[in-house]
């Protein structure tokens, strides 16, 4: 089954997101993830610029250290 939608997969699996996590703004986009010691982990990025998606530095994955 393919769904082509922009509701965000939470909303129509909900027993399948993480709990936790925050929003941050970076370059006027979002990007989702989890905070632990200090070190942020990407885990979702929105956008409508797509040449953020093409950016390694935003990838589901990536790491972001704490910015003081």
């Amino acid at each position: 089954m393919i769904l082509h939608t922009i509701i965000p997969p939470e909303q129509i699996f909900p027993g399948d997101a993480p709990r936790g996590g925050e929003c941050r703004r970076m370059h006027n986009n979002f990007i989702q993830g989890v905070n632990m010691n200090g070190v942020f982990t990407i885990s979702r990025l929105i956008s409508t610029d797509p040449k953020m998606y093409l950016d390694p530095r935003y990838a589901p994955g990536g790491r972001i250290a704490k910015q003081e």
